[in-house]
């Protein structure tokens, strides 16, 4: 005859624990008796971190345990009649943020976190897991793509919404990944047009400090992150250069976005002059006071940087070119592919990942495809090399 777990063994129920990284962990501990009369003990971390949460999972557990005397087995949440237990989309956010979220880069986790908190969580927030199916992603999406977001927007709600999921399954709150829809594909976009003239006219009209800031990203390629980020200890003017070393998103000081730090020559651009007259008018005894300033002498937010960019474009009269600040990288990248740089050294100085990512960034403007095209000229199949111009014959083969 099985005999019946001791009480007092299953009153121990949820513990704290400091864990290697020195982090507290809530912990099920349920030291038992078997039904042979061996003492055994089920140990381990709380599936979802929070009281409630664990405490519940203790509660099945021990529910669990009357029924079948072990939990030896137990390798996920068991349904039970004694002391049902339903995890809810919500409850898998919470792990979700509470586990994977944090590993991600500040940008990346403020973006998760817009489309959990604007979207997912209210309108799924309260459905049982083991009845989350592809039905509703798919209603969702149509949804999205009838208020007028493009692909490339609904993809993010997607991966988002599998993110969960695929937490969720780990953790052992989802038996396994249900059916979804396919994630919405966009097709490539043109790039913007944005020149050399149409930068000069925009730094001609911003102020020095905002000059400053769009010249660390239109001729150093940084990023928005990477401008506030800069310190002038990063800076060696003896040898004009600049280090690449941190990136500063949502008041967090992280690497750059591929993880690696980069140099980056300053020789011969006009970015080189602006970091010598800042240079002459900072306080020297702070050597990692940051390089790029507001006109109140104050770090930029978040925002600003961008803002500030908008505005000087309309004042420069170039609104009708619909620019951000994001789009002076791009600048430094088509512009160093327009002089001839090859794609292996544009993507060590732009600090990409894949190479991939750096092809994407080349600039196709109406001039480079008619010049691309002009390649192909051929006199036989064309009906002679006079029908292209007399200053646009085909090159010789």
């Amino acid at each position: 005859m099985r005999r019946a777990p001791s009480r007092k063994f299953l009153d121990m129920a949820v513990n704290k624990r400091k864990s290697r990284d020195g982090t507290s962990r809530l912990v099920i501990d349920i030291p038992y008796r078997t039904a042979d009369g061996r003492t055994e003990r089920y140990r381990r971390d709380a599936q979802l971190q929070t009281k409630s949460g664990a405490e519940a999972e203790h509660r099945r557990l021990v529910a669990e345990l009357k029924n079948k005397g072990t939990l030896a087995h137990v390798s996920g949440p068991v349904e039970s009649e004694a002391q049902p237990s339903h995890y809810k989309f919500k409850d898998a956010v919470k792990h979700f943020r509470a586990t994977r979220m944090v590993t991600l880069k500040p940008s990346t986790r403020a973006s998760y976190e817009n489309r959990l908190t604007a979207l997912l969580v209210p309108r799924f927030g309260e459905k049982e897991l083991s009845s989350v199916a592809g039905e509703i992603l798919v209603a969702l999406d149509a949804e999205l793509a009838s208020d007028g977001l493009k692909p490339g927007t609904r993809q993010k709600v997607h991966i988002v919404f599998r993110s969960v999921l695929r937490s969720a399954v780990d953790a052992g709150f989802l038996a396994s990944m249900p059916k979804l829809p396919r994630i919405p594909q966009g097709g490539r976009k043109m790039v913007r047009p944005f020149h050399r003239d149409d930068l000069d006219a925009i730094l001609a009209v911003a102020s020095p400090q905002a000059r400053l800031a769009f010249a660390l990203a239109a001729f150093a390629g940084l990023r928005a992150g990477e401008v506030r980020g800069l310190r002038w200890s990063d800076i060696d003017l003896k040898s004009s250069t600049l280090v690449v070393r941190r990136s500063l998103t949502c008041g967090e000081e992280t690497t750059p976005k591929s993880g690696d730090q980069r140099v980056i020559p300053l020789f011969g651009t006009p970015l080189l002059g602006l970091l010598e007259s800042a240079n002459a008018n900072r306080e020297r005894s702070k050597p990692w006071a940051t390089v790029a300033l507001t006109v109140h002498g104050k770090p930029w937010g978040e925002s600003g940087l961008n803002q500030a960019f908008k505005r000087t474009v309309r004042r420069a009269e170039r609104a009708g070119l619909a620019l951000t600040f994001h789009d002076l990288r791009h600048f430094f990248v088509t512009e160093l592919f327009r002089r001839g740089a090859s794609a292996p050294v544009v993507r060590c100085l732009a600090g990409h990942q894949e190479l991939s990512t750096t092809q994407r960034y080349a600039d196709m403007t109406a001039s480079d495809l008619r010049g691309a095209i002009l390649l192909l000229g051929n006199g036989a199949a064309t009906g002679g090399s006079e029908q292209l111009g007399a200053t646009e014959k085909p090159a010789e083969t």
